[in-house]
């Protein structure tokens, strides 16, 4: 079961001064052969007055902590990122976070 909770909603301006509205969620998922629920990230991008998506990308599972997941996320809302660069920007946190506890 997997259930999505909307974190938070920005508006920024694009390079060619488009107005985006940028959702960013939380989902938590059941995992199977665990106790815990695992967390991922999504991000969902539309142009300012227009109700429909343009572009959706979500995460694997980053973490089993929701908070940690959290701190994640609210990292990506503060740097308004976008969907375009999730998955990349995620990979480049989890890999530094990797590199800190070594």
């Amino acid at each position: 079961m997997q259930r999505e909770f909307l974190i938070e909603t920005r508006a920024v301006s694009d390079e060619k001064g488009n107005l985006l509205n940028l959702k960013y969620y939380l989902i938590e998922e059941d995992a199977p052969d665990l106790a815990a629920p695992l967390y991922r990230i999504c991000i969902k991008k539309s142009l300012s007055g227009q109700s429909c998506v343009e572009e959706t990308q979500s995460t694997p599972p980053v973490s089993d902590s929701e908070a940690h997941a959290r701190r994640m996320l609210r990292q990506l809302i503060t740097n308004a990122v976008t969907p375009v660069c999730l998955l990349e920007i995620v990979d480049d946190m989890i890999t530094k976070e990797d590199i800190t506890v070594t």
